[in-house]
C-alpha cells in the first residue's frame, strides 16, 4: 500500500491514521500506521501512534497468569525470526516482527525494549528513548529501563534526564555499583562543566 509512496503522500497517510485514531477507530488506525511503518521504518510518530493504537483497542482487561505465561512463551517462540532477520541486518523486517509481538501484547516491555535496543544500535537515539519511555509508562520500577535510559540520555548530553532515571533506578536496587557510579560521574561532569563556566 506505500511502495513507492511519495513523502507528501506518506504525511497525507499518517494523517489519516491520527484521524483514525482520534476516532477511536483503532483498526483501521493500526492497519494504517502498520503501512507506513512497512515503508519507512524509522517513522518516530507512526511508530508511536502504532503502539498508542495497539494498547488503546487492547482496553484495560488484566492480564491473568496464565496470559502472561502464554504472552512469554509466544514472545519467545517469535522472537526467533526476529534475531534470525537482525543477524542479517533486515532492521525493518526485525522491526515489523517485533511489532506483531507487541500486538498480541501491547504492554509486552521486553519487546519495546528490544525495538530500543534496535533502534539505539543503527543511532536512532530519539526512536530508541521513545520506546524506552514508553517502557518505563508501563513498568516505573523497572530498575533495567531506567538505567538503559539513564545511560542513553548520558550520551545525549541529557544530564537532567540521566541524573533522575539513574536515582530512580537507586531507589528501586541501592545496591547497584553501576547506577552508583554513573551518579558519581554525573556528579563530576557537572563540577567540571560549572568550573569550565566560570
Amino acid at each position: 500500500m506505500t511502495d513507492g509512496i511519495s513523502q507528501e503522500d506518506l504525511k497525507e497517510f499518517y494523517n489519516k491514521g491520527v484521524l483514525a485514531f482520534e476516532k477511536k477507530n483503532y483498526d483501521y488506525a493500526i492497519e494504517i500506521f502498520s503501512q507506513i511503518l512497512l515503508s519507512q521504518y524509522d517513522h518516530l510518530e507512526a511508530r508511536h501512534y502504532l503502539h498508542l493504537s495497539l494498547k488503546n483497542k487492547a482496553g484495560a482487561r488484566a492480564s491473568s497468569s496464565i496470559a502472561k505465561a502464554v504472552n512469554t512463551a509466544s514472545r519467545v517462540f517469535f522472537m526467533l525470526p526476529v534475531e534470525a532477520m537482525l543477524k542479517k541486518s533486515n532492521v525493518s523486517g526485525a522491526l515489523e516482527g517485533l511489532e506483531k509481538i507487541l500486538a498480541k501484547n501491547p504492554n509486552d516491555t521486553e519487546v519495546l525494549k528490544k525495538i530500543a535496543a534496535i533502534f539505539y544500535k543503527n543511532n536512532l537515539i530519539a526512536n530508541a528513548l521513545e520506546n524506552l519511555e514508553e517502557a518505563k509508562a508501563i513498568d516505573p520500577k523497572n530498575a533495567g529501563i531506567l538505567k538503559t535510559l539513564g545511560g542513553i540520555y548520558l550520551k545525549k548530553e541529557d544530564y537532567k534526564n540521566a541524573k533522575a532515571n539513574y536515582e530512580t533506578a537507586l531507589k528501586i536496587n541501592p545496591n547497584d555499583t553501576e547506577v552508583l557510579k554513573s551518579l558519581k560521574n554525573l556528579d563530576a561532569l557537572g563540577t567540571i562543566q560549572r568550573e569550565f563556566n566560570q
